[in-house]
């Protein structure tokens, strides 16, 4: 049985949902009403789920992970994520985008290079990421450095980048799969209008 979880921290609502060793979902935003309503749509077809009075131990460790996420430090974690609820080419993505280290990004096109298929089926993936913001899909652009869509609005996406800015000026790169998965330094983003 799936336990959804939520926490208000310091003005942000967190969520997720888990069950003993994996977690199903992730999400955070100004309000408990619209975390729930994103858990909710996250939970797999039949799965059974209860929410869960206060946070456990593991939920309380991965809502700190998260907030030192929004916050722009970086984490390492060993939780498990469900990937069997996601398809094999969003899964693809969202492999890759978990590489993407902070104080960088990298672009929709770029990343459909490396998995296959098109920028816009990498902006799919990325806006329906179970895992926000675990697996970084706000370190994902534009072709010309724009923010992008983001579900927690692009004032929250650009937000977050800043605080990830480690003042890095050259571009990186990594190999995956035989490809290569170029990675820009935040401060190269256009501010939003």
């Amino acid at each position: 049985m799936l336990n959804l979880y939520l926490k208000e921290i310091n003005g942000v609502w967190y969520g997720a949902a888990l069950d003993d060793k994996k977690i199903f979902a992730t999400t955070f935003a100004s309000s408990e009403k619209e975390t729930m309503r994103y858990l909710l749509s996250e939970i797999p077809y039949g799965m059974d789920f209860q929410q869960a009075e206060e946070p456990d131990a593991t939920a309380d460790e991965l809502f700190r992970i998260m907030k030192a996420i929004i916050d722009g430090k970086d984490v390492s974690f060993s939780f498990e994520l469900a990937m069997e609820t996601v398809s094999p080419y969003n899964r693809r993505v969202l492999e890759v985008m978990s590489l993407i280290p902070t104080g960088y990004v990298t672009t929709y096109g770029a990343l459909a290079k490396v998995v296959g298929g098109h920028a816009r089926a990498v902006g799919r993936a990325c806006a329906t990421n179970p895992f926000p913001p675990i697996i970084p899909c706000h370190r994902v652009v534009t072709a010309d450095m724009g923010s992008g869509g983001y579900g927690g609005g692009l004032k929250t996406k650009w937000a977050i980048l800043k605080r990830e800015d480690r003042g890095y000026k050259d571009v990186s790169n990594v190999k995956i799969r035989g490809k290569v998965l170029p990675l820009y330094p935040v401060n190269c983003l256009r501010k939003p209008k």
